[in-house]
């Protein structure tokens, strides 16, 4: 068992990062964009995104690398410097920059970032900062290359391992490892232009945004635009500072068709192709509309969102930069993840409810029951998105004792005291997960 994880009085597996500091990173950030916007009323969003990007991570650094000193932890794999080994580091840096350039040819040939003049505008951002500072991501790549190699326990990494496929020493490569680098990679490359449009779209709103004071739903909406920047900035950083040396590194990947199926459902343009975005429209009166002659009813759910929402944005916040679908980088059990395994999901899909009432349609039953199954559909689909989660981690000890942790002590324990088969079970999950996958990848 990792040392790093330790016991505390109930048996619950300590956390990977602290909950307050993401938290106050997150305040910092929005600080910092309200100063600047202020200062610079016509600056560019992007620009003041970049710089409140820059602020707001630094104190995330300084208390990972100064105070908990993260690079020490088993997890990162890294010891005390040893010798500069040339030839390996350039054989990494082949692997690295090859990398870099299918991912460039995969922007630049993919039609879907400039199939229209408004996915244009929503990835021009990102692709912008990449063209103007891709000769410092290359500097700067080496650099933490040199650094890490002479640290590493196990130098001979994924990295060594695509620089010698690329050079032809096929011997030295692992099929599985190969594989893993080229998941990750793709995780990275596919949902950092996503994040990052999303983070500068969501904060031109909430730094345009005023309320007159005169009507909850405006207020309601400004809550819910400053939640989902929340979450969309920490996925930004996610994506970006997967390292080692900040132990945020992708430690594995979801091994299984069934997961990867389930979470691109939900992002685009896959949602169009097999995803949420084929099933039928939803309610067009939402709970404002219905409940608006119903005081009680109209606040009572509206609030209700606003609280699940927030709840939303407050486990994302737990999880800070190590925030990324379809990935392990590191056990998360403060914040909401204190109370329930998916505290992020459970709050999504019941606030989805509230704000559809897919149940209620002015059309007559037959469109209200085609709402509700479109949203029971999403429903499946974020628990299997939970359930392949848990399947992937349970390859992780301290992932089995925090979820059986859970078990007893997690908010809806209840249920599973009445419902055994909602309890989490290690066998079981290990049933449904590729175990082999997960061996070969630690040899």
């Amino acid at each position: 068992m990792n040392k790093y994880i330790v016991k505390d009085f109930e048996n619950k597996p300590k956390t990977s990062a602290n909950f307050f500091v993401n938290l106050f990173c997150c305040v910092l950030f929005f600080a910092v964009m309200y100063w600047l916007r202020w200062f610079f009323p016509q600056e560019k969003t992007i620009h003041l995104v970049l710089i409140g990007l820059i602020v707001s991570v630094a104190p995330l650094w300084l208390y990972d690398l100064l105070g908990l000193k993260v690079y020490e932890r088993p997890s990162t794999g890294l010891t005390k410097p040893g010798e500069m080994n040339f030839q390996r580091l350039i054989l990494k840096l082949i692997g690295l920059y090859f990398t870099y350039f299918v991912i460039l040819i995969f922007y630049k040939l993919n039609s879907f970032y400039y199939v229209s003049a408004k996915a244009i505008d929503f990835y021009g951002n990102f692709f912008s900062v990449l063209y103007e500072w891709w000769p410092f991501f290359i500097l700067i790549s080496a650099f933490y290359f040199w650094i890490v190699d002479r640290r590493q326990k196990n130098p001979y990494d994924e990295y060594w391992q695509m620089g010698c496929f690329l050079t032809g020493r096929f011997k030295e490569v692992k099929g599985v490892v190969l594989k893993e680098y080229v998941k990750g990679w793709f995780i990275k490359a596919f949902f950092i232009p996503l994040m990052f449009g999303l983070l500068v779209t969501y904060v031109d709103i909430v730094l345009q945004a005023r309320w007159d004071g005169a009507s909850f739903v405006p207020l309601y909406n400004q809550f819910l635009d400053v939640f989902y920047a929340v979450d969309i900035l920490f996925g930004v950083l996610g994506y970006v500072l997967a390292l080692r040396f900040l132990d945020t590194h992708i430690q594995s990947t979801e091994p299984t068709v069934l997961g990867w199926f389930v979470c691109l459902a939900c992002y685009a343009p896959f949602y169009s192709i097999f995803g949420i975005g084929l099933l039928p429209s939803t309610n067009n009166m939402t709970w404002d509309t219905w409940f608006s002659l119903n005081p009680v009813l109209f606040y009572f759910c509206g609030v209700s969102i606003v609280i699940l929402s927030a709840i939303y944005a407050l486990a994302t916040v737990a999880i800070g930069y190590r925030m990324s679908n379809l990935t392990y980088r590191g056990l998360i059990t403060s914040g909401p993840y204190r109370f329930t395994k998916h505290p992020a999901y459970v709050c999504k899909v019941i606030s989805w409810w509230l704000v559809s009432l897919p149940f209620l349609s002015t059309e007559g039953p037959l469109a209200a029951s085609i709402q509700s199954f479109s949203m029971l559909v999403i429903t499946v689909i974020y628990y299997l998105r939970a359930k392949t989660e848990e399947n992937h981690l349970s390859n992780y000890p301290e992932y089995v004792q925090y979820a059986e942790w859970i078990n007893d002590h997690g908010l809806f324990s209840f249920l599973g005291k009445t419902f055994p088969n909602l309890r989490y079970s290690q066998e079981k999950a290990k049933k449904y997960n590729s175990v082999v996958w997960f061996k070969k990848m630690q040899k």
